[in-house]
């Protein structure tokens, strides 16, 4: 990954080698003092907590977890989609929500997860302008905590980590959105941050990450 000033301008980056590590940390967390760190979740593990939903509503649960993460959206929007809220642009897919304070806004999200969100719609016969996910918010956080604990994985604190289990899968999508594209005003849009702040957070975070990725490269053959 190139170096970067910290400037309110955002400038893509050159994605490093980050994804070759296989190493499962439970949740990546700040260092003692490092306050602009980013705690987040690796794709795998994020897999690994859709594919843990169980019971009657297995495929909504899974699907749920998987737009919070891969569109990057809070809880609420996530919550609020609807079949006529996907919509093909261009060469990918785009999800219409309404964001903080009301505001309208998109988000890119994946065309497999699209085709998936589609087609259960379609086998649940779900109207056009009817919710994918007709659930409240404390329930929402019931789902995600629990599929948590059926995969294995520790869920953060919010005392410690100063994030919930559900919008760290926001975060763990902004960081793997990132990794992949380099590109942080991208990730500033798709995010709909007002300012680069919380993005240059993100590209702080995954630097970090790839520094001590390389360190543990190092043996010293003792």
């Amino acid at each position: 990954m190139a170096h970067y000033e910290e400037t309110t301008e955002l400038v893509p980056i050159t994605p490093g080698k980050l994804n070759k590590s296989d190493k499962q940390l439970a949740i990546r967390r700040a260092e003692a003092g490092a306050a602009d760190y980013v705690p987040h979740l690796s794709i795998d593990q994020v897999r690994s907590i859709a594919n843990a939903a169980t019971g009657r509503h297995a495929e909504r649960d899974r699907l749920l977890i998987m737009l919070l993460f891969d569109g990057c959206l809070r809880c609420s929007e996530a919550l609020g989609t609807r079949p006529c809220d996907l919509e093909r642009a261009g060469a990918g897919w785009l999800v219409k929500i309404v964001g903080k304070g009301s505001k309208p806004g998109v988000a890119a999200i994946s065309a497999t997860l699209a085709a998936e969100l589609q087609a259960y719609a379609y086998r649940q016969g779900i109207p056009p302008d009817a919710r994918l996910f007709p659930i409240t918010r404390p329930r929402a956080f019931q789902i995600v905590t629990k599929a948590f604990s059926r995969a294995g994985i520790s869920r953060p604190s919010r005392a410690r980590d100063k994030v919930g289990s559900v919008h760290i899968l926001r975060h763990s999508g902004a960081i793997e959105r990132l990794r992949q594209t380099g590109n942080p005003k991208a990730l500033q849009d798709q995010l709909r941050h007002k300012s680069a702040r919380m993005t240059l957070r993100y590209l702080k975070t995954l630097s970090s990450d790839e520094s001590l990725e390389i360190q543990q490269e190092v043996d010293f053959n003792w």
